[in-house]
C-alpha cells in the first residue's frame, strides 16, 4: 500500500508533488527518504541564499528533530 511520508502529507500535500515542486526525484515518492531529500535540499538552498554555515545546520536539526516527531506521531 502506497502512503506519502512528508511532514507536510496531513496538510494534503503528496510525496510526489512535494518532489516534483523541488526537483527530487519520482522514486523517493512513497518513502520515508522524501523528507531526508527535502531536508538537505532546505540544507543547500539556505547556504546558497547567503545563510550561516551555522544557522542553516541549526535549521536542519530542527527539519530532522520535526521528522522525527512526525514519525513517532503518524506510528512509522
Amino acid at each position: 500500500m502506497y502512503k506519502d511520508y512528508n511532514v507536510m502529507s496531513a496538510q494534503g500535500m503528496t510525496d510526489a508533488e512535494m518532489l516534483k515542486a523541488n526537483g527530487g526525484p519520482e522514486k523517493f515518492a512513497g518513502t520515508p527518504r522524501v523528507n531526508t531529500f527535502m531536508v538537505n535540499k532546505v540544507y543547500h538552498d539556505n547556504l546558497k541564499a547567503g545563510m550561516s554555515n551555522s544557522e542553516a545546520n541549526v535549521r536542519r536539526v530542527e527539519a530532522q528533530k520535526l521528522v522525527k516527531a512526525t514519525k513517532e506521531w503518524r506510528g512509522y
